[in-house]
């Protein structure tokens, strides 16, 4: 196992995120970031290892330590609106960082077939975390007798000052936020063929790719970055790219619904992420595919 280079990627993401902290195991890192405190937008979690790795429909998972690059990061949107599309934006940046990666709907990151990567991304109470300052901000701003640096915002002077997430919120510009959304992933790197979790999974050494964790999480965290930049603006490219790699268009496909299985043509990927299954849209569900794509 090849320890993950923190003081690299710190560097490298030191104007793309606001903090990146590392645990070498944790239950889920989605959960820490859901239930921390005093805790800022755009903050990134890494680990080595997950005991109670979260997938989507309640399913579970584990690997062995150092073979995955997991993270999960924390957002604070001002709307929840457009929800639906950013586990599609988050699928996007894996498939703009490794080669020959495609997503069966919404976001399972697939090398022929076999899945790579499975992304959750979970919503919740904006609870005790706050909108960071703009790190290119250097204007400073009084908040009650409290004076905040807008570039240097941190933990200790959120207590020493008392200063509430909505005063921050206003102190920094926009508006308050309106839930607390985290965004995970785990991206199979050195798993062998007898540690993988399910029959149709790889991974990057399977593959014979590239191996580099460091490299990789730097890779994926910056193309995660600019999709959600695209994300909360609303860019309609957002949806062309994902289009593009979307594997499951056009597919002959069994669709695992809360209220039943349907099967169908894959029309559509609606503007805001729904799957179009035999003329009906669909917001939730397990995609099968029926027949290889021609």
């Amino acid at each position: 196992m090849t320890a993950l280079d923190l003081e690299r990627i710190r560097t490298a993401l030191a104007n793309d995120f606001t903090t990146i902290d590392f645990v070498e195991k944790t239950g889920s890192t989605n959960t820490d970031l859901m239930q921390a405190t005093n805790v800022a937008d755009g903050t990134v979690l890494l680990a080595d290892e997950q005991l109670s790795g979260k997938g989507r429909l309640g399913r579970s998972w584990t690997a062995p330590a150092g073979s995955q690059v997991i993270f999960s990061v924390l957002l604070l949107p001002e709307s929840l609106e457009h929800l639906g599309t950013l586990p599609l934006a988050a699928g996007l940046a894996v498939t703009d960082s490794i080669e020959g990666t495609v997503l069966k709907w919404p976001n399972d990151v697939h090398i022929d077939g076999n899945k790579l990567c499975g992304i959750l991304a979970e919503a919740g109470p904006v609870g005790h975390a706050f909108k960071a300052a703009p790190k290119t901000e250097l204007t400073k701003v009084e908040v009650g007798k409290a004076e905040v640096n807008k570039a240097e915002v941190n933990k200790a002077e959120l207590n020493k000052a008392e200063i509430n997430k909505a005063e921050l919120n206003k102190a920094v510009g926009g508006a308050a936020p309106s839930a607390r959304v985290v965004v995970g992933m785990g991206i199979n790197v050195t798993l062998t063929r007898e540690e993988l979790p399910i029959e149709k999974a790889t991974s990057l050494a399977l593959e014979g790719r590239d191996t580099d964790r460091t490299e990789l999480a730097i890779t994926v965290l910056k193309n995660l970055r600019r999709r959600i930049a695209q994300w909360e603006n609303q860019d309609p490219q957002l949806l062309r790219d994902y289009r593009a790699v979307c594997s499951s268009l056009g597919q002959e496909v069994r669709l695992e619904t809360p209220s039943g299985d349907v099967t169908g043509h894959v029309d559509e990927i609606g503007e805001d992420g729904r799957i179009m299954v035999a003329g009906e849209y669909y917001s939730a569900g397990d995609v099968t595919h029926l027949r290889p794509q021609q």
